[in-house]
């Protein structure tokens, strides 16, 4: 539970910071004297480490978003935290049937080996559409194992 929190935290000063380059502020130092922001704390607020929900509605304030909403753009935010396990349930695949990276992306009707690739990289997550393909293809390998890793 504490990890995921302090994964929140950060997720959470990641958007805070996007938000600030998507405003056309290069530097935490002029964004937060232009707002008459303390600047250590509006640092440590981009980091994930120094924020009640009453400075981070203040920040949100300043961006013309709601809180609500906020959260609701991080729930959809394709740059979630990475489970570096795909990485090796892909793996896993490709030793398994004895395919390359090509071979298998092939296998499941894509057109290039990038999405793979990103998972083994551990750039991205499996994603449901890719799970539900692998299984389809695949059918002995579980559709919840290729996506969580559960049984």
């Amino acid at each position: 539970m504490e990890i995921e929190l302090v994964a929140l935290q950060q997720n959470i000063g990641l958007h805070i910071k996007k938000l600030r380059l998507e405003a056309g502020f290069s530097s935490y130092e002029v964004f937060a004297d232009k707002n008459k922001l303390s600047r250590i704390q509006y640092f440590k607020m981009e980091k994930g480490t120094n924020f009640t929900l009453k400075s981070l509605n203040r920040i949100l304030n300043i961006h013309e978003i709601t809180i609500v909403n906020f959260f609701h753009l991080l729930e959809k935010d394709p740059k979630r935290a990475i489970d570096t396990s795909c990485s090796d349930r892909m793996n896993e695949l490709l030793k398994r049937f004895k395919l390359s990276k090509i071979e298998f992306s092939k296998s499941l009707g894509l057109s290039n080996s990038n999405q793979i690739n990103s998972i083994l990289n551990e750039k991205s997550n499996i994603k449901v559409k890719l799970a539900y393909k692998i299984n389809k293809a695949y059918p002995d390998v579980p559709f919840r194992w290729v996506l969580k890793g559960e049984s």
